[in-house]
């Protein structure tokens, strides 16, 4: 992907299409990368496509972009691996929503596992999702990732495996097998657990579903850390 600075909008965009970028961006590519018009940028839409546009008026606070031109269309990563993971309290959330974005992927499911030590209340969950969906397209305009990641309300781990019937799930657990060093994955569910750990409940599911549960080593990482982890793993192993 082109190394311009590059922007999420959601929706088609067509050659001339004017778009206005919200203050926050506004401030950024105005006052902090000093851009003026005429200056080139790009936009993604999350869904593959990806524009090359110019900056038609310079503004602190209300910056117009123009669409050019479609420059490229990525095809979805289906064999992208997909993670589960319990719900964190605070920046710990945002940062294991964020890393595993960067890491490619495609679907991240909320568990609201037994021993999760965040419960998010009804009238807050719309504005917790958007937040976290922000997270999410902040990361892909970091990283470059054409497609932004699906992120799925908090369920059961139950409810959460029963929605993924293709895939291939890999829970990791300190008293899991030892990881090895090749598998043969298909669309991977990579499920991580809080910082309690599994329940007895949920490893009789695992062990019910026949879930492959893993280790690593006699080291045992932060929640936080364990999607980044698990995931690189994973997509080193296939």
């Amino acid at each position: 992907m082109s190394r311009l600075n590059r922007f999420f909008f959601a929706g088609a965009h067509c050659p001339g299409d004017l778009l206005q970028l919200d203050a926050e961006r506004s401030n950024y590519l105005c006052r902090v990368l000093r851009l003026r018009d005429a200056d080139p940028v790009d936009i993604f839409d999350g869904e593959g496509g990806l524009y090359r546009c110019q900056i038609s008026k310079a503004h602190q606070r209300r910056a117009e972009i123009q669409v050019v031109e479609q420059i490229a269309a990525f095809d979805k990563p289906e064999q992208a691996p997909s993670l589960g993971m319990a719900l964190l309290k605070g920046q710990a959330m945002d940062r294991a929503i964020a890393q595993a974005t960067e890491l490619g992927a495609q679907h991240i499911w909320l568990l609201q596992a037994d021993r999760s030590n965040l419960l998010i209340r009804t009238e807050r969950l719309e504005q917790k999702l958007r937040h976290w969906r922000r997270i999410i397209a902040s990361a892909c305009e970091q990283c470059g990732q054409p497609w932004l990641p699906m992120l799925h309300p908090p369920m059961s781990v139950q409810a959460c495996i029963a929605e993924q019937t293709r895939a291939m799930t890999v829970v990791f657990d300190p008293d899991g097998d030892p990881l090895p060093s090749r598998a043969e994955m298909t669309q991977p569910l990579v499920l991580i657990g809080p910082e309690g750990g599994w329940s007895d409940e949920e490893v009789a599911l695992f062990a019910e579903q026949s879930t492959a549960r893993y280790r690593l080593g006699s080291t045992i990482l932060r929640a936080e850390t364990m999607p980044a982890v698990a995931l690189a793993l994973i997509q080193q192993m296939r």
